[in-house]
């Protein structure tokens, strides 16, 4: 599965495959479309056509993912008791060519097909080309993370369209246990889903175990007795919503911005306004603490700050946030010993609703 916030490019050699002759020009045909991975759209999304002016024999790139990205509008998901979900923000595509050379079967049988899942994820610079995502179909950086037992988590995991069984299941009594399995599936909603648990469903157990693929994340359920945690889920490196639960002090804030002018309209002994206020509006953000994390939670929170888009989830309702962090400094146990994170998030609508 291939990410759409970095190039994704495709590599097309300038001389046909199917007749070993060197093209004048080539056309790179890419369809998107939502759904079971043979309902190929009949006309394509989008139509590229590249000239070989040169007589070149060597290879040519065009990155599409700024174009599969316009298909991705990705929707948060929730639940109200531990279960799995469909996820419907990740779209197939697949790409062809056609060449203009002097024979034209060239120009009329597509060669080079391909199609590949796509999801709205990055790589790192690091990473090079064509970032793909994680080989053991877990959907997040890390194994363990805390919960607050009135949190409800969120784990993406990529199903790859086989059969396989996932269980969540709570220590040391159960309370929670409960086992899905996947279905075979080519439909793109249900080839990326989501476990999520709802910690309310324990009230004596200490932490939970979450197998897919022979791999286990463990969420540690822990009390927070003087705050009240949060919990903030974000688009991940992987295109995945995941959770965080901040734990400790929460504090909020807001900045208001407006205009005024000067009027004659009466004496200000009758009650007028000399200086009319006008265009008045306000933007709150709230700063919050992690709480005690592990280092391994660095990556995760990383991944926070690089977020496009991110939520509150509350009461199980969404509100949309912006990350107003603009830097982070990386915290080990070695230096550190105790890591926490202050993070600050903006609402992103005016308090004022003028939309």
């Amino acid at each position: 599965m291939y990410k759409t916030l970095s190039p994704h490019y495709i590599t097309t050699p300038f001389v046909s495959p199917a007749t070993a002759l060197t093209c004048t020009s080539y056309t790179l045909y890419v369809y998107v479309w939502k759904g079971l991975e043979a309902s190929v759209p009949s006309t394509p999304s989008y139509q590229i056509t590249k000239d070989n002016p040169t007589g070149s024999t060597s290879d040519s790139k065009i990155s599409i993912a700024r174009l599969v990205n316009d298909f991705i509008s990705f929707t948060p998901l929730k639940a109200t008791a531990t279960s799995l979900l469909d996820s419907d923000n990740q779209v197939w595509v697949k790409t062809e060519v056609t060449y203009e050379t002097t024979d034209p079967d060239d120009a009329s049988i597509p060669q080079l097909e391909n199609t590949e899942l796509f999801i709205k994820g990055y790589g790192y610079g690091s990473d090079g080309e064509n970032p793909e995502t994680p080989t053991n179909k877990i959907l997040i950086s890390g194994d363990e993370f805390k919960v607050s037992r009135n949190s409800y988590y969120s784990l993406p995991i990529y199903t790859d369209g086989d059969s396989d069984s996932i269980t969540v299941i709570s220590y040391p009594d159960n309370e929670i246990n409960e086992a899905f399995t996947e279905p075979l599936t080519t439909d793109s909603g249900e080839l990326v889903r989501y476990v999520i648990v709802d910690l309310s469903e324990t009230t004596t157990d200490e932490y939970i175990e979450i197998v897919y693929n022979s791999q286990t994340v463990t969420l540690v359920i822990t009390e927070e007795c003087r705050y009240t945690p949060i919990d903030i889920y974000f688009i991940n490196k992987e295109g995945a919503q995941q959770s965080l639960t901040f734990f400790k002090a929460l504090t909020e804030d807001m900045t208001v911005t407006d205009e005024s002018f000067e009027s004659d309209r009466g004496q200000p002994s009758l009650g007028n306004h000399q200086f009319v206020r006008y265009n008045v509006q306000a933007k709150s953000k709230f700063k919050v603490n992690s709480g005690y994390v592990d280092e391994d939670n660095n990556a995760a929170f990383k991944q926070l700050l690089l977020s496009e888009r991110c939520w509150l989830l509350s009461n199980n309702t969404f509100t949309p946030l912006n990350v107003g962090s603009k830097s982070i400094e990386y915290k080990t146990r070695q230096k550190d010993r105790l890591i926490n994170y202050e993070i600050t998030f903006e609402y992103a609508y005016n308090e004022i609703n003028n939309i």
